[in-house]
């Protein structure tokens, strides 16, 4: 009986499937990581948005805040990496001296939402709180 040396095919081949399953695994994970991380980047710039129109909220005078539904009055150019956004402000009564003004963002079509919603009262004049 002669001694060979090397692998049989039955080791090369349990060989490339450990190391298959390995890599598999290894890009599911990174593809993972990436659209988590796509994901965070766009909220960042959402709630961004929604904190510029907050403070637009809270500035500008009470009786300019009509009842009825509008577009952002703040610069919505940081949500301009994102596909399908539209952006709506809604304010409506809610109490006497007070307005709920709802802002939202919509991405990618409809698929992805978030909404801020606040309370603003009447302060009287020249006066700009929540």
């Amino acid at each position: 009986m002669s001694r060979e040396r090397g692998f049989s095919l039955i080791e090369i081949l349990a060989g490339l499937l450990i190391l298959a399953f390995v890599l598999t695994t290894s890009l599911a994970v990174f593809v993972e990581r990436q659209r988590r991380l796509r994901h965070a980047d766009e909220l960042i710039a959402i709630y961004q948005a929604l904190a510029n129109e907050a403070e637009i909220a809270r500035i500008v005078p009470f009786s300019s805040l009509t009842p009825g539904e509008g577009t952002f009055r703040s610069d919505t150019s940081i949500l301009d990496g994102l596909e399908g956004v539209r952006t709506t402000v809604t304010v409506s009564n809610w109490k006497s001296g007070a307005r709920l003004v709802e802002m939202k963002v919509e991405w990618r079509d409809g698929a992805r939402s978030e909404v801020l919603t606040v309370v603003r009262a009447d302060t009287g004049p020249g006066g700009a709180f929540w």
